[in-house]
């Protein structure tokens, strides 16, 4: 309900602040935001997923879209070694894939 919003959810440019967690209710937004990046298995270790997680999941779905989602699901869970599941993370993550430009656009729609 409307009780449950916080401030930064209602601010008028919709954008949050980089330190609210993100969970699985936003993978469908993070999916989105970084579907130009292809090497989801680097994507997902930069983000703090264990290689062996990595490996299960590309075993377990054959297509590269869904191994994208279900690598974003593990880390919105927590899963191995990612703790802050932020925006700002996220960025980092791909500002060091050298995937700047993206960074940048993710920041400007989800952090100023």
């Amino acid at each position: 309900g409307i009780r449950s919003l916080t401030k930064s959810t209602l601010d008028s440019d919709n954008h949050t602040d980089d330190s609210a967690v993100l969970d699985i209710t936003d993978l469908d937004e993070i999916q989105e935001s970084i579907k130009e990046i292809v090497d989801w298995k680097d994507l997902g270790l930069k983000l703090g997923l264990f290689y062996s997680t990595l490996e299960e999941i590309e075993l377990d779905h054959n297509r590269v879209k869904n191994r994208k989602r279900e690598m974003l699901a593990a880390w919105l869970r927590g899963e191995d070694n990612s703790k802050d599941r932020t925006w700002s993370t996220l960025v980092d993550a791909v500002h060091k894939m050298n995937h700047r430009s993206l960074a940048e656009e993710i920041t400007d729609q989800n952090l100023k």
